[in-house]
């Protein structure tokens, strides 16, 4: 779903308990620009739309852009607000103690799922045969998406043979989804630095990002480090 599959699309209402944009990524979303979706929280909504009103125990979602390797998500809080304590007994299970079978693994984690996230399911999505986006989707209960992943693959131009079923009980995409603030930051504080370099040094800013990671492996810093440090010198 990029800019012209958005301009031709319904914005669906979704029904039911509404689900809410993280703080953060409505942070993340006042800052983002990308040439390639127009209106990402349009995007979210559609999504959210087609997604509630085909499974209607879905309380959360998250979009992820690959190519920048972004999350946003939305989450009903009422109903998927709280991490679950994993394991409470303060005893991780030793490997070859015992081998598990399919449904004994599935069962073990959702005991260590997100409060309120019995199921899960990541639709990929494809544009001429390259993954764009990753679409997950959280339901509260354990069969939310039975008989019902060929309708969201078809309502969403997902890919169906890569669509994988409960991988993502944890909600880690919230995780990546609150961090998205900084990295947009760091993002910012790298364009800007290579910017400053290429303009100094006479190159490409791909060469610049290449002198710029030469850097920062050289002396065994991260590249926003490598970039704060390159900023203050060319200043």
């Amino acid at each position: 779903m990029t800019r012209d599959d958005q301009d031709d699309q319904d914005y669906p209402t979704a029904e039911g308990d509404p689900v809410e944009l993280l703080p953060q990524s409505r942070e993340a979303l006042d800052e983002y620009v990308t040439p390639s979706v127009d209106d990402v929280e349009g995007l979210l909504r559609v999504i959210e739309g087609w997604a509630v009103r085909t499974v209607p125990e879905c309380v959360a979602l998250s979009v992820t852009l690959l190519d920048d390797d972004l999350t946003f998500t939305l989450v009903d809080p009422d109903r998927a607000g709280r991490p679950s304590d994993p394991d409470p007994d303060g005893e991780a299970q030793q490997d070859g103690d015992f081998v598990l079978d399919e449904r004994e693994w599935a069962e073990m984690a959702r005991e260590r799922a997100f409060a309120g996230i019995a199921s899960t399911v990541c639709l990929p999505v494809v544009e001429k045969g390259r993954a764009v986006l990753n679409i997950d989707l959280y339901a509260s209960t354990a069969h939310a998406f039975h008989d019902r992943i060929e309708g969201l693959v078809s309502a969403l131009g997902a890919w169906q043979a890569g669509a994988v079923t409960n991988a993502d009980l944890g909600f880690e995409t919230r995780r990546r989804a609150e961090a998205a603030p900084e990295r947009l930051r760091v993002q910012r504080l790298v364009d800007v630095a290579i910017g400053l370099v290429a303009a100094r040094v006479g190159v490409t800013t791909d060469d610049a990002a290449g002198l710029l990671n030469q850097a920062a492996d050289k002396a065994g810093v991260t590249e926003s480090q490598a970039a704060t440090v390159a900023r203050v010198l060319l200043a």
